[in-house]
């Protein structure tokens, strides 16, 4: 098993590699300082088992490197993030995008070893840290439900049908100015940015189902 250590912070990862080598060989160990540096060393018949990223780095960025080997390696290299960034909607980020474990770098190092045992055996790893952070910010979301008023959630059903304002403002004879207010409202109460983030967050909580074919 080969382990890919990527961060543009060399004492860091000469940190990470010493402290991985009380359970893994040193051969298995390879470190880039440079994301862009360990995507061209890729190779369809060379490729590590686990690599371990950060994700705020120049060059590439972590989010971009997973990505970028999902396209190369598709399921056959385990991710693990090990970063400072802590926030509930960058661990969802990561997973949804292809990490299998999420460590903060303000844990333990011997979560890391316990993570790339987990991930290795096909399962999913985050810092007893966070998990508290996704678990609270998962009630929050669900308490977002409650809060929307009988125009929002009728705004956001036919938003998600794919309807424009202009559409949506005819259809509940209203103003154009007035259902953008009420989408702008949504979107702020759901956290989301994008009209399309706003859909794909209510059709993950339940709040607007696909018609059936």
């Amino acid at each position: 098993m080969q382990i890919a250590i990527v961060d543009d912070h060399k004492l860091l990862t000469d940190a990470i590699a010493l402290a991985l080598k009380g359970t893994f060989e040193e051969s298995q160990l390879v470190v880039y300082n440079n994301p862009l540096t360990f995507l061209e060393a890729i190779r369809p018949d060379r490729f590590p088992d686990i690599v371990v990223t950060d994700l705020l780095m120049p060059h590439m960025n972590g989010m971009e490197l997973i990505q970028a080997v999902r396209k190369t390696a598709h399921n056959r290299i385990k991710i693990i993030v090990l970063t400072s960034v802590s926030d509930a909607q960058s661990i969802r980020q990561a997973l949804r995008s292809g990490a299998s474990a999420y460590i903060s770098k303000d844990a333990s190092l011997t979560e890391l070893p316990e993570a790339i045992q987990e991930v290795m055996n096909g399962q999913e790893f985050i810092s007893p840290i966070l998990q508290k952070s996704l678990i609270k910010s998962m009630f929050t979301e669900e308490q977002h439900v409650f809060y929307l008023s009988p125009r929002e959630k009728e705004v956001l059903k036919k938003i998600c049908t794919g309807m424009t304002v202009k559409e949506i403002a005819y259809d509940m004879e209203l103003s154009a100015h007035t259902v953008q207010t009420y989408q702008k409202k949504i979107m702020k109460k759901f956290k989301v940015n994008r009209t399309a983030d706003l859909i794909v967050f209510a059709l993950q909580h339940g709040l607007y189902t696909l018609p059936s074919k």
